[in-house]
This record gives structure tokens, C-alpha cells and sequence, in this order.
């Protein structure tokens, strides 16, 4: 028999590495997780494809052998996350239809497993082993290499370049110096260097045992004295088993002809559309009635349908994404669903079209007829891009995407092909399918108008169905009337502020630009200085190599990939250690600060309008929160010099205006205080009083008139911190102080607002029983893991679901105070809302009306809705945003 190569993976290395990598979370349109089954379908994929033999081996879960020998091995890893245990079962589903030979054996680990394949079939064939496993060394000789997952060969060459010993001695390596991953002890105070001397010298543990009095280091030798037993004891731990009796032939490890069918069956349910096989259309798809209009009498009937209809859906494509810059193409409608119509108006095709002046003339007594209930999704967009037509969108009922937040706002994506998936289980022809033709990406306006019908009319017919499946829903949960009243003209805000846009001062930003340049330059070149050596400071293997190799730096965490982390927490938590750390944080901050906002910024002025227009996301956030993009104006830092000097670029556009600011005072604490009916803390807020100096003279036992600043800064970090769950290690972190002073500090706390304690308690009960909580206007939010088994996980559920009834309520009662102003007639000429962060909102005010606004705008912020405390509002105005804080 010829020498075969055969491929031994060991698949659960693979899957983690799959599941930690960078990127999105992956999850189906139903909430089910996919991002380790995608990952390691891609990993995979070509090893598949160019290999004849295989074997995927797995752990079968649970404990192993090992265990009986030593009851705390792997002790110190925690349980894996949920999410990860659910993708196994679809992995092995895959590898099974792709042909591939899936293999466990019960009470033993799936190293053991290879070590006996690669005993069984070694010595006739070449075996390579696919992991980046250390302890696999031990199997590596002439004919059995290793491949770890960045394509790195080990042989036996290789391993001795590493470690400095023979693959033969790698078991005897590992005893000395165990493994801290696995839990083996080793022996005690041996690193790898002086393990491998020992090898070196003796060759083995039995012969460096045999020699000890022989080892001229006395400390070396009394502790291989002190730790024998360990050592024999990690040896037996370290040790693959090779003699596992697997019934398996060669031809049992050959890939076999995929399973097509199931396999296309499998990407179908996990929504791996770009996997999938030859498309089969679907029946909805072939039973919709569709219809381009291209000429006058097919529009005519269509208006005459369109003003006796009652529902209305309609869909615009345009030239962008970006509303204030797109041009019409086409217009769908839907007000039967199954059935819709398109209008081409500027397609590149030689069919005639109607002309858009036409079109838009005809519609717009229609799209501003009150009594025609229009539906969309992200209505926002055509609210903006049809105004820019002269036309005021009117008699907005419903919008999908938003309905679907209020409904429930734990999805990942509100898009409106992941809502027809969910919910219609649906597949939608996507942007990209008919904006790409061979392999090259076209504009919509060079789409063919058959291929564009299709398309446009399944948006406006697709966002028909799911506005009567969520409308009924709302009705069913006792939302609608929250729904019209709330969200719907909160739609209406956003689309006005983002068409208002707010006025910036580039020649500020310029020259604050070439100010942080200079100091980014110098920055640089101290941590230079400070570490004798240039490198890339952006890149977190040079930096980790730099402070944990080179500087031998104390490290504070790992990352989820075992690396040791130098994310700005990490470098916070041991600046202490060298003074090459508070360098590397302004580098940094500065970097971030110029490359986001001052070098962005004027890159992002509208020609037309010269102001900056970001774009609000309602469906942006689990809790509720706004959320802005191009450019994220929420993520300036207020209270810092340089974010105040980048707010002074924000500016009014004429010299008889003004900037105002009105910020919410402590509305999270406010709300905590309505929730919980926590008599102490409502009383010291209907009481006027300082929460965090009235929370600091609890805790330290001192008269409020005798706290100090810092007194007050801790219990001001207690107060918020409590709000997200914060535990006492986190706290004493924070604070300065050690675990068991943070822990007296939160039992001190809640001692003293004891219905605190008690809400939330109450929440994660109610939250447990029912399965989603909610916020003062009732938008839900499922919280799927708040009765995992894993603590890690069950822990983050509870902190959700304590924190987003606070929140999401927060970011509901700015969200109504928006509408009230917004809505307030007598405004209308004299103020412009322009920038929300979170519970600040930002104006541009006539000067000569600064009174009657400011008045105006804290009447509706603080009587917006009725709490338990009072909401209060400080306002201040300028010449500047910075000015106005």
C-alpha cells in the first residue's frame, strides 16, 4: 500500500479559534447564533476541498480520564460560553454532509483520540495534525508534523528551535513546568529555561531524578525534592494515550461525495445564503404580482387606486444611502399585499420612463394627504429625501423597523430582509444581487427595470405583510396607542434635525488639528525615548512585545484569545508600573480625537447646506438610546480640555443666534428613585438635595457639611455604578480602593436604600419568569440568557436587565420631551434642535428670544411625564457649544 497523507483536525481548537476571532457576532434572523459555524466553515472550507483523507475529531464533553487522576485538572477554566455550545451540534451536522469523518470517544480527550490515530496509521502514512495544540509536540517525529491555525509547520526541527528539546522529551518538558490553562502543577519556581538545561543534561525526568544530588543549583534541587510527586503526577496528566482501540480503516478516513442537499438545507436554516447551492425561487416570490408603470394611463389608474386606499407602503430607490445627497430612481408602492407597483423615473435602459417631474407632480397630493396611512421601513429616509422634492410626507402610520424595536429591542439587526426572515420566514432578494453584474458593482439607476421591479415592489410588499403582523402584535401587547403617540412622531424629530444639521467653524478645526498633530509627534517620540526603541504604537503585538517582553511590565488581563491585552482598561490599571504607560494613553486619545472629529468633521460639511448632518439610528441600542453616525457627535468627552475645544467649533450660523444647552440632571438616579419607591431617595431628590454627597454621608458615617470631594466623587461612582450592576472589583478599580473596602461600600448602600436592593431583585425575578423587561413606555427588550447555567452569562443577564429599564426610560423621557419641543408651535422660527446626546439636547436660538426658549424648552423637559421626583433640567447658552455648558 502507497503512503497516504492524512489529516487529523482537532476540531474544537478550530471552533473556539473561530468563535474569538475579530469581528461581528453572527446570528440567524430567529436569534441563533452562528458566528463559530461560519468561522469554522471558512477555516475549513479549503482544507475540505484539497484533501483526500480526514478525520474532525471532537471532546465528547464532560470530564475525561484525567479527572480520576487528579480532580482539579482544567479546574481553573470556566464553563464555555453558551452561545459556543449551542454551534457544535451544527458543526458536526456540516463536516457530516460534507463527507467528512466525525469522531469522539466517550471519557477521553480528543488529543488522546489523534494520539491513537496517529499511533494507528503512522507508521504507513504522513500524518499532519491540525492544531495549535503545545501538547501534540510530543507525537511529532520524521513522518508526523503539526499545523497550527496560522499555517505555522512544526517538526520536529521546529520544535526543538522552540523549545529547545526533542519532541520526545516534550512530555517530560511539561511535567516540569506544567500548564496553567490545564491546571498541572509541574513543579513549582521551573520555567522553561531551566527545563530544558535539565533535559538537556539527563534527557529525562527518571534520569534527572536519578541524578539529583548530582544538580549543582541548590535551589533547582530542592524543589525537583519538594515537588517529585507533582511532577509524576503532571507527567501522567501531560501524557497523550496512544492505545485507544478505534475501529477504523484508511478508507474510513477518506472524504466522501457532500451531501448537497443537506447541506443546502443547513445554510438555508443558519441563512448562509452566500453558501448556498442553485437558489430555487420561492412560491411567495412566484405567486406575488409585481408590475413596472412606464407609461401615462398605467400611472392614471394607479393614482386612482392610490386615493382610494386606506394603507398605504411605499419604498424609494435612489443614487445613496445618504438622504440629503439622493436622487430618485423609482418609487414602489404596496396597499395589498402580494401585489405592488413600480415606478421608473431615472433608469439607464432605453425603455421610456416617465419623467420625474411628472411622477412627483402627480403623487404629492397623495403623499401629503393625511387621511392615506403611509407605512415604511425606516421612514425617515423617504420623510427627507421626498422633502428635498418639496414634498411633506403625510399621514405617517407605521414603521416596521421601529415597531419591530418596541416589540423587541434585543434583535441584532432591524434590517428589513433579517425582519421578513424572522418573522415571515421569507429570504428577500438582496441590494447586492441586483446591483452586481459580473462581479462588478452597478449604481440602482443601471439596474434593469424588470430585475428592479422585482425588487423595489418586494420591499414596499414585504414591509406591507410585516406592518399587518406587527400592527397586530402592538394591539395584542396594548402598544399601539404607545406606538402612535411616541414613536412615530419621534420619527418625525429625527428626519427635521438631520435635515437642520448643525453649523461648525472649520477654521477652528483646522487649527486645533495642527495642535494635536504636534502633540501626537511629541507623544511619540517620548515613548521612543522612554523604551529606547521605535515601533508601531497602533499595533498591539509590537506593543505587547514592547511591554511585556522587552519592559517585563506586570500584565492586568488577557484577551479572549490568550493574548496578553494592552486595551486602554488594561494600560489604566498598571500605569503605575512605567511612565512609558500615560504616554501611550494620550497617544492615543489625541490620535482618536484628530482622526474622528478634526481631520472628519469637515469632510462630512454638505456643500449645499454648509452644515454637518449626522444620521440618528432609533433602533441603534439594546436599551433604547440614540445612537449617531457620519459623524458620531455622542462620543466627544464632555468633561475633558480637549473635548470642550473641539466643542467650541460647533457654532450658530448667523451672529443674532445663540447655543443653547439643557441637560437632564441625574435622570438615571431619577428614575431609580421612581422605580424602586425608595422613600430615602425620593425624599432627597423632592428634597432639592446632593444625592451623592446625601449617598456619601451614609456610606462614610460623616455629616453631609463635612464631606469632601473625593468623599463625594466615590459615592457619585457608587450611585451610577450601581445602576449597571457594578461588582466590588470593578468598583474598587474605580475608586482606588481594595475588593473587600468596595464590597463594605455597596453593602453600605444598600443598607440604606434598601427598596434598591429590592427592585432589582424584583426585576431579575420578573425578568427570569417572563423572559424580557421592559421600559417605562413598555419597549421590550429580551434578555434570552437570564436562566443560563453559566454564571459569567446569567451575570450579564441580570446587569441588562436591572440597567435597561433605568436607561431605555431615560432615553424615553428625552425622547418625549423631543416631541414636545419639537411640536411647540411658538418655537418653530426662533429655535432649531440640532444635536441630542443622550440626556443633553443642543440648540440654535434667536438671541433676542433666549428667555421665552430657555423657559419653553425646561417647561417641556421636565413636565414631559410624571415621576415620583421631580425632573430637572440645567440649561445654559453661548456663543459655542463648550460656551454653553
Amino acid at each position: 500500500m502507497s503512503s497516504k497523507r492524512i489529516f487529523l483536525l482537532d476540531s474544537s481548537s478550530y471552533v473556539f479559534r473561530a468563535y474569538y476571532r475579530p469581528g461581528i457576532e453572527l446570528e440567524t434572523s430567529k436569534g441563533f447564533p452562528t458566528k463559530a459555524i461560519y468561522g469554522f466553515i471558512g477555516m475549513t472550507k479549503k482544507l475540505i476541498e484539497q484533501s483526500e483523507y480526514l478525520v474532525a475529531v471532537f471532546d465528547p464533553g464532560g470530564q475525561s480520564f484525567r479527572n480520576d487522576i487528579y480532580e482539579d485538572y482544567k479546574a481553573n477554566r470556566g464553563e464555555a460560553p453558551e452561545d459556543i455550545s449551542l454551534q457544535f451540534p451544527k458543526i458536526i451536522e456540516y463536516l457530516e454532509a460534507r463527507g467528512v469523518k466525525v469522531l469522539s470517544v466517550d471519557n477521553y480527550e480528543a488529543d488522546d483520540v489523534i494520539g491513537s490515530l496517529v499511533k494507528q496509521f503512522g507508521s504507513q502514512h504522513e500524518i499532519t495534525i491540525l492544531s495549535g495544540d503545545k501538547d501534540f509536540t510530543q507525537l511529532i517525529d520524521r513522518k508526523i508534523n503539526m499545523i497550527d491555525a496560522k499555517g505555522k509547520t512544526y517538526s520536529p526541527q521546529e520544535v526543538i528551535k522552540k523549545y529547545g528539546v526533542k519532541p520526545s522529551q516534550m512530555v517530560d518538558f511539561f511535567a516540569l513546568v506544567g500548564d496553567s490553562i490545564d491546571n498541572i502543577p509541574g513543579v513549582r519556581g521551573i520555567g522553561p529555561k531551566a527545563a530544558q538545561e535539565l533535559l538537556v543534561k539527563y534527557k529525562t525526568l527518571e534520569n534527572i531524578y536519578k541524578n539529583l544530588k548530582k544538580i549543582e543549583r541548590l535551589r533547582i534541587r530542592e524543589l525537583l525534592s519538594d515537588y517529585k510527586q507533582e511532577a509524576e503526577l503532571s507527567k501522567d496528566l501531560v501524557t497523550l494515550r496512544t492505545d485507544l482501540k478505534i475501529p477504523l480503516k484508511l478508507d474510513d478516513l477518506r472524504i466522501k461525495e457532500p451531501n448537497t442537499d443537506k447541506l443546502n438545507k443547513l445554510y438555508s436554516e443558519l441563512e448562509f445564503d452566500s453558501l448556498l447551492g442553485t437558489k430555487k425561487e420561492t412560491t411567495s416570490r412566484k405567486s406575488s404580482n409585481y408590475r413596472s408603470i412606464i407609461n401615462k394611463k398605467e400611472f392614471k389608474e394607479l393614482l386612482i387606486n392610490l386615493k382610494e386606499t386606506t394603507f398605504l407602503s411605499l419604498d424609494l430607490e435612489t443614487t445613496s444611502p445618504n438622504p440629503l445627497k439622493a436622487e430618485i430612481v423609482g418609487i414602489s408602492f404596496c396597499y395589498d399585499a402580494g401585489s405592488a407597483f413600480y415606478i421608473p423615473v431615472a433608469h439607464q435602459e432605453k425603455t421610456k420612463q416617465l419623467s420625474l417631474d411628472y411622477v412627483i407632480k402627480s403623487l404629492k397630493p397623495i403623499l401629503e394627504d393625511q387621511k392615506i396611512k403611509k407605512i415604511g421601513q425606516n421612514i425617515k429616509y423617504e420623510i427627507i429625501v421626498l422633502s428635498k422634492y418639496d414634498i411633506k410626507l403625510s399621514g405617517i402610520f407605521f414603521d416596521t423597523m421601529i415597531a419591530a424595536h418596541l416589540l423587541d429591542s434585543s434583535l441584532q439587526s432591524y434590517g428589513l430582509d433579517n425582519l421578513s426572515r424572522r418573522f415571515l420566514d421569507y429570504k428577500m432578494t438582496t441590494y447586492k444581487e441586483v446591483t452586481t453584474v459580473d462581479k462588478k458593482t452597478i449604481s440602482f439607476a443601471g439596474v434593469k427595470i424588470d430585475k428592479a421591479t422585482e425588487y423595489s415592489c418586494e420591499d414596499a410588499d414585504i414591509t406591507f405583510k410585516l406592518f399587518e403582523l406587527f400592527k397586530k402584535k402592538l394591539e395584542e401587547y396594548d402598544l399601539l396607542t404607545t406606538y402612535q403617540e411616541h414613536e412615530i412622531p419621534f420619527v418625525l424629530v429625527l428626519a427635521r434635525m438631520e435635515r437642520t444639521g448643525v453649523n461648525i467653524n472649520t477654521k477652528k478645526l483646522k487649527a486645533l488639528s495642527k495642535e494635536f498633530e504636534k502633540f501626537v509627534r511629541n507623544t511619540e517620540n517620548k515613548v521612543y525615548q522612554l523604551v529606547d526603541e521605535e515601533f508601531n504604537i497602533n499595533s498591539p503585538q509590537q506593543l505587547r512585545k514592547i511591554l511585556f517582553d522587552k519592559l517585563k511590565l506586570k500584565p492586568f488581563k488577557k484577551t479572549k484569545k490568550g493574548e496578553l491585552s494592552t486595551d486602554s482598561e488594561s494600560i489604566q490599571n498598571i500605569i503605575d508600573q512605567h511612565g512609558v504607560l500615560k504616554e501611550i494613553l494620550s497617544f492615543r486619545f489625541y490620535s482618536k480625537l484628530k482622526s474622528t472629529y478634526l481631520d472628519s468633521l469637515p469632510e462630512l460639511i454638505d456643500s449645499r447646506t454648509d452644515r454637518v448632518h449626522t444620521s440618528y439610528n432609533q433602533v441603534g441600542t439594546a436599551t433604547g438610546r440614540l445612537s449617531s453616525s457620519n459623524p458620531n457627535l455622542q462620543n466627544i468627552p464632555i468633561k475633558t480640555f480637549e473635548g470642550k475645544k473641539i466643542r467650541e467649533a460647533f457654532v450658530p450660523s448667523d451672529k443674532n443666534s445663540v447655543i443653547v444647552s439643557a441637560d437632564y440632571s441625574q435622570i438615571e438616579l431619577r428614575l431609580l428613585a421612581h422605580f424602586s419607591e425608595d422613600l430615602a431617595m425620593i425624599d432627597s431628590f423632592n428634597l432639592d438635595e446632593d444625592i451623592h454627597a446625601k449617598t456619601a454621608s451614609e456610606i462614610f458615617n460623616i455629616k453631609k457639611e463635612n464631606i469632601d470631594e473625593n468623599q463625594r466623587r466615590i459615592a457619585k461612582t457608587i450611585n451610577f455604578g450601581i445602576l449597571y450592576g457594578i461588582g466590588s472589583r470593578r468598583l474598587g478599580l474605580q475608586i482606588n480602593q481594595d475588593s473587600k473596602t468596595s464590597k463594605l461600600f455597596i453593602e453600605k448602600y444598600f443598607d440604606r436604600y434598601k427598596d434598591v436592593k429590592k427592585f432589582f431583585e424584583d426585576i431579575v425575578e420578573l425578568t427570569r419568569h417572563r423572559g424580557y423587561t421592559e421600559t417605562i413606555l413598555k419597549r421590550r427588550r429580551y434578555i434570552s440568557n437570564i436562566n443560563s447555567n453559566n454564571f459569567a452569562v446569567r451575570a450579564a443577564a441580570e446587569r441588562a436587565a436591572i440597567n435597561t429599564p433605568i436607561q431605555g426610560s431615560a432615553s424615553d423621557v428625552i425622547k418625549l420631551a423631543m416631541i414636545l419641543i419639537n411640536q411647540d408651535d411658538s418655537l418653530k422660527d426662533i429655535c432649531k434642535m440640532v444635536i441630542q446626546v443622550h440626556d443633553e439636547l443642543v440648540f440654535e436660538v434667536k438671541k433676542d428670544h433666549i428667555e421665552y426658549v430657555s423657559r419653553q424648552i425646561i417647561q417641556h423637559m421636565e413636565n414631559c411625564i410624571k415621576l415620583k421626583v421631580p425632573l430637572k433640567v440645567e440649561l445654559d447658552s453661548g456663543k459655542t457649544w463648550a460656551d454653553s455648558h
